[in-house]
């Protein structure tokens, strides 16, 4: 079988030890490809630098919302921002630009409402999910989605651009919501965390398997709790796809791979 994980954050610290390991057993149970997700400068940098050193990893430069605030919410040790240095949002959309043959998506990118201090800076989030949006066109890449507690304006912005090519990435919005993806012809990824989430269970009996794709969001949403994900754990989503939708782990396979084949341009 031929498997893909489309989103995944393999510059993490956490995998700092262990990533050889981490790729060689990902190519052991049939990955051939991994996206690996940026979120802001330095981390759009790393992964730019792991594609040069593993054949198996491919680049989606993006800006995640919460990072996209670095300049308006003041970073205190142990609050939710990461502690990143401030940075110019045009002059990184510039640099992905620059390396647009370097990536085949632009993501993480989207919306957070998850905590009431982004959610103040609501019209900050969406003026830079629409300028990167701008930008997905222009240099006609697909979009992988972040969406956390801000499901329904992320959909809106998306269908304001009229945007077609779509990856939800770890979607939790309700039922009509996903329904709605999928009439907009968008794509859903599906995490390894499906083996012990409901929700993911129900998004996979509602998506048609021609719109489905595999991720891991890797080191988080692991199969296990309380692990670190990898990509290797694809295998998990596999199989659970597979007997929701009644149908043998190989086609399940060969359709999502072909899937992303021909979102990515693999």
């Amino acid at each position: 079988m031929k498997l893909i994980d489309i989103h995944a954050h393999l510059e993490d610290s956490r995998f700092k030890k262990d990533l050889n390991e981490v790729i060689k057993r990902a190519k052991k149970v049939g990955i051939t490809t991994i996206i690996n997700s940026g979120v802001n400068p330095e981390t759009n940098r790393k992964t730019l630098k792991l594609s040069t050193e593993y054949d198996i990893i491919k680049c989606s430069f993006g800006i995640y919302p919460i990072d996209a605030l670095v300049n308006e919410i003041k970073y205190n040790e142990g609050d939710f921002l990461r502690k990143i240095k401030p940075f110019s949002i045009h002059e990184e959309l510039n640099w992905i630009e620059k390396h647009k043959n370097n990536c085949v998506a632009i993501g993480e990118v989207g919306l957070d409402y998850n905590w009431p201090e982004f959610t103040k800076h609501k019209e900050k989030q969406i003026k830079v999910f629409e300028e990167t949006i701008a930008l997905a066109k222009k240099i006609d890449k697909p979009l992988i989605i972040h969406s956390r507690k801000a499901e329904l304006d992320a959909i809106k912005v998306l269908e304001k651009h009229q945007c077609k090519k779509v990856v939800m990435h770890c979607f939790n919005g309700k039922k009509s919501l996903i329904k709605r993806c999928v009439e907009n012809g968008w794509f859903l990824s599906v995490p390894p965390v499906i083996t012990r989430l409901e929700h993911f269970k129900m998004l996979v009996e509602v998506v048609p398997l021609k719109q489905l794709l595999t991720e891991t969001d890797a080191p988080y949403l692991s199969p296990v709790a309380g692990t670190k994900n990898e990509s290797a754990n694809i295998t998990f989503t596999i199989k659970e796809i597979a007997k929701i939708k009644n149908i043998n782990e190989e086609k399940i396979a060969e359709q999502i791979f072909n899937n992303a084949k021909g979102l990515f341009n693999l």
